[in-house]
């Protein structure tokens, strides 16, 4: 089932048939268009309420269940430019939207993606050191010294 989800994200996103979005956009679109909530999801595509949450957690239906999900966005979801709240997510994603970058070389890719995960790489470290610190006893103030006459 994996082979078949990665499969089918990389021809969607080589042939540039289909605007690159994951199972949780695809979901998170219908359940705007619609109105409906997981429950509502969850009977439409035969599963439990709890798969649809797992599946906006990031977790990847089969194959079957994917291809229900595409064709409910399609049939459901008017609008296909992208959401503002829609966050990117991932090396993939990073990667997928770089791509669409008209006049980016790979070389111009490999590096925009370099440069991008070493600042989230940063920002991570910064803020567990951040939190770490919190954690600490407060400082002590300084006391200045007065200069020697």
């Amino acid at each position: 089932m994996e082979n078949y989800a990665q499969a089918d994200f990389r021809l969607s996103a080589r042939s540039g048939s289909v605007r690159v979005m994951t199972i949780e956009q695809k979901i998170r679109a219908i359940m705007r268009a619609t109105g409906w909530k997981q429950q509502k999801l969850a009977v439409t595509f035969g599963v439990s309420q709890s798969t649809v949450n797992r599946w906006l957690r990031g977790a990847e239906p089969e194959g079957h269940r994917r291809d229900a999900i595409n064709a409910a966005y399609a049939e459901h979801v008017k609008d296909d430019a992208p959401s503002t709240d829609d966050k990117i997510r991932g090396d993939q994603e990073i990667l997928a939207m770089l791509r669409r970058i008209d006049g980016l070389s790979t070389i111009d890719i490999d590096v925009a993606f370099t440069v991008i995960s070493n600042a989230l790489k940063a920002n991570r470290a910064g803020s567990e050191q951040a939190d770490a610190g919190d954690r600490q006893e407060p400082a002590i103030a300084r006391r200045e010294s007065t200069p020697s006459q």
